[in-house]
């Protein structure tokens, strides 16, 4: 099951202050996925076509999604995420399981994310 859930303010700004995502993210599930990116991004538009379809995935798997082009503290997060997590390129994925970054990458394909996901 995939369960999409935005990354409110809150959450953002404290990943900035501690330069990682709270555990209550990072661990809400057994498999989570972090996408950081912008709303025009054409391969981010991309992903959306599949990302969220369920039918072949058997993981329960949070998505945990920022489009931080599109808030107030837009300067402040895109700096932390290209000097902190040093990628200036967006969509930005990092994947974690129980709590611990396995892999971060950019764009992927369906298949890709399916073998990451460890289906």
């Amino acid at each position: 099951m995939i369960n999409k859930v935005t990354i409110q303010k809150e959450q953002a700004l404290n990943a900035v202050k501690n330069g990682e995502f709270d555990k209550s993210v990072i661990a809400s599930k057994e498999i989570v996925l972090i996408v950081l990116t912008q709303d025009w991004c054409p391969q981010w538009q991309a992903m959306k076509t599949w990302l969220y379809d369920s039918a072949d995935v058997d993981v329960d798997i949070d998505i945990y999604e920022l489009e931080y082009n599109t808030t107030d503290y837009f300067e402040e997060f895109k700096t932390f995420k290209e000097e902190q997590f040093g990628n200036p390129n967006v969509p930005y994925l990092r994947f974690y399981k129980n709590g611990t970054l396995i892999e971060q990458t950019n764009y992927i394909s369906k298949d890709r994310f399916i073998e990451i996901i460890g289906q």
